[in-house]
């Protein structure tokens, strides 16, 4: 996902989590929500490793064939 994408999903993201909160998982603003969220990740691929240690979730790495980040640029 490119940067604007990212920062527009947040704030879904954000706004989906309150409304599951508080018992709208089948309202028409969460489907919408749901939706919305669904299709920001249609082109994400790759892995990611995660090490969970005493309710703490460590990302160690993460790779992706359709990644934006190019060492070459760096």
């Amino acid at each position: 996902m490119d940067r604007e994408v990212r920062k527009i999903k947040q704030g879904l993201s954000l706004k989906f989590s309150e409304l599951v909160y508080n018992g709208f998982w089948h309202s028409p603003e969460c489907e919408f929500l749901r939706e919305c969220i669904g299709r920001s990740q249609e082109p994400v691929q790759g892995t990611v490793r995660l090490s969970v240690f005493k309710g703490q979730v460590y990302i160690l790495g993460r790779e992706s064939p359709r990644s934006l980040y190019n060492e070459e640029l760096v």
